[in-house]
């Protein structure tokens, strides 16, 4: 009995491997999130960088995609960055030893989205202490993917953009309304409710105020979330123990099968 279970380890032991394996591959890919964002919205994207080698990465090289236009960047202890407007690319340099290998590091910065839907592609370039490149600039199917951002339309017409202004037509519609009732509600001096003094309530004390976020460095960033990579590490992990255990099933079967038949 010792030799068939030493035999089924045996087999399964190369399976399991690759498994884990591929996982930890489909795990170290360059990434930035949200998957997901809205048609000119100034959004806070987060690009989690991996170490997939057994030496440091010390540079990290992004390039905006096509409509994408930085905006802003969070300070790193350890790590200069520089903007190169007309190259339309965003450094990261490491001034010590930079990321270790498993270990990863997340590069957090506030770009507007293009006002026409579609794909943002992020082309990213690590740089290793050896002196290697990993060009992380193919499609889905390639072994260095580039990392998508879905852009699509505003989850809400009459949703403020970063600047406090009003999104889409119904947005302006709704401003035009308010605007009317407004103008109607002073028309006649004699229906403005009297102030303190006696006089007409002037327009300018029902003026709305200011928005609190009409500069984008007042918005608070939003807090980078690794959720998708997370939820994508455990449902590979399943996978994984699900296959070991069946590969083990399946040659305890033929080995028991074949001692019989013995």
């Amino acid at each position: 009995m010792n030799k068939t279970w030493k035999k089924l380890l045996a087999l399964a032991a190369p399976a399991s491997a690759a498994l884990l394996m591929f996982a930890a591959a489909a795990s170290a890919h360059v990434t930035v999130l949200p998957k997901e964002s809205a048609t000119g919205a100034w959004e806070t994207y987060t690009m989690k960088v991996p170490v997939e080698k057994d030496v440091n990465t010390n540079k990290v090289v992004l390039k905006m995609p096509e409509g994408v236009e930085f905006q802003q960047y969070e300070p790193i202890p350890g790590w200069t960055t520089s903007v190169d407007e007309a190259a339309g690319t965003v450094t990261w340099e490491a001034e010590g030893n930079g990321i270790a290998a498993g270990q990863f590091q997340r590069f957090t910065f506030v770009a507007k989205n293009p006002a026409e839907e579609g794909e943002a592609a992020w082309d990213a370039f690590q740089y290793y202490a050896d002196g290697s490149i990993v060009e992380w600039t193919g499609d889905e199917n390639a072994d260095t993917p580039h990392s998508i951002t879905t852009i699509g339309a505003a989850a809400s017409d009459t949703a403020a953009d970063a600047h406090g202004h009003a999104a889409g037509a119904a947005g302006a519609a709704a401003s035009d309304d308010a605007a009317s009732a407004n103008e109607a509600a002073v028309s006649d001096p004699a229906s403005a409710p009297a102030d303190e003094a006696g006089e007409p309530a002037s327009d300018t004390d029902s003026a709305p105020e200011a928005s609190a976020v009409s500069d984008p460095a007042s918005a608070a960033a939003d807090a980078p979330s690794d959720a998708p990579a997370s939820e994508s590490n455990s449902v590979l992990l399943y996978v994984t123990l699900a296959l070991s255990i069946a590969a083990i099933a399946l040659s305890g079967a033929a080995l028991l099968s074949r001692k019989r038949k013995s």
